[in-house]
């Protein structure tokens, strides 16, 4: 009787461990979605994810809703800069995107020690809030890009921009909106790492999570249910190495320690490398994705 519920707890804490490890990744790969449905490349997820985190902790010391608020403010201008980058300026998506990263990491870093060297705490919101919004975000996407005037534009716009202007679609505002959305789900999915999950920041907290949430987006064939269902795959890998840790496991094999802290952190990253590995040649991304050609006018 008592295996039997060490073994429930064990489930319910590795079920419980899994939404909270997809969740900001499956917000953030809804944002990629929107982008890249769109025509822009957004690797810049990494750098909304952080800056999300860092404002909404900054901002929510003495309310949640201030942070969460000031956090989609900062990731709707990133992500509006990134569209600006792309679409007016021609620069390249992945130079855009990868400045972009940089440049939050870097700002976030500096603000860190010099606003709050000796750390910070911020109100919360409930983790249900944001595992709420994880539940209905893939279906209300869904429904914006298949029955919505709005999502049939931003297909064209990552499908066939030319045929979308012939026909008296303007490219440039729907991309402008598309990546300034994209923006704005990243740095919600960072608040759920200040906000929902420790209450407080802490440099580079992001930890690689919006190149995950893009490998979701791929994985998932950049379609909101198959980037939720991959979300949940990477997430249960994040509860599979926590839960591990904590319960203390030695496993042993060829004179390698599996189960040493160090391999365990690598693990979200080697599945996410397998399953990107396994979807090459059969993920066909949006006929437009990452085109420089006149694509904004």
């Amino acid at each position: 009787m008592g295996s039997a519920g060490n073994q429930g707890f064990w489930f319910t804490a590795l079920l419980v461990a899994t939404l909270n490890g997809a969740a900001p990744l499956l917000l953030a790969a809804m944002g990629g979605i929107l982008s890249e449905r769109a025509g822009v490349v957004n690797i810049a997820l990494e750098g909304l994810i952080l800056s999300g985190a860092f404002a909404g902790a900054y901002f929510g010391q003495h309310s949640a809703l201030i942070g969460l608020v000031a956090a989609l403010t900062v990731g709707a201008a990133l992500g509006l800069l990134h569209a600006v980058l792309t679409q007016v300026t021609k620069m390249n998506h992945v130079v855009s995107g990868l400045g972009i990263n940089l440049l939050a990491a870097g700002a976030t870093r500096y603000l860190t020690l010099v606003l709050f060297p000796d750390g910070i705490t911020s109100k919360s919101l409930p983790p249900a809030f944001y595992l709420a919004s994880a539940a209905i975000l893939p279906a209300a996407l869904a429904f914006v890009l298949r029955d919505t005037r709005f999502g049939l534009r931003l297909r064209a716009a990552g499908e066939n921009p030319e045929s979308a202007r012939m026909a008296g679609v303007s490219i440039l505002p729907v991309r402008l909106v598309a990546v300034t959305l994209s923006g704005i789900c990243a740095a919600f999915a960072g608040t759920f790492l200040s906000l929902g999950e420790t209450h407080t920041f802490s440099r580079d907290m992001s930890a690689g999570k919006g190149y995950i949430a893009l490998a979701a987006v791929i994985f998932g064939k950049w379609n909101p249910a198959g980037a939720a269902v991959a979300s949940l795959f990477f997430g249960l890998f994040y509860a599979v190495q926590t839960q591990l840790q904590i319960r203390g496991l030695n496993i042993n094999f060829l004179g390698v320690e599996w189960t040493s802290p160090a391999l365990l952190d690598m693990l979200p990253y080697l599945m996410t490398l397998a399953a990107l590995i396994s979807v090459i040649g059969r993920a066909t991304p949006p006929a437009a994705l990452g085109q420089e050609e006149g694509s904004a006018h």
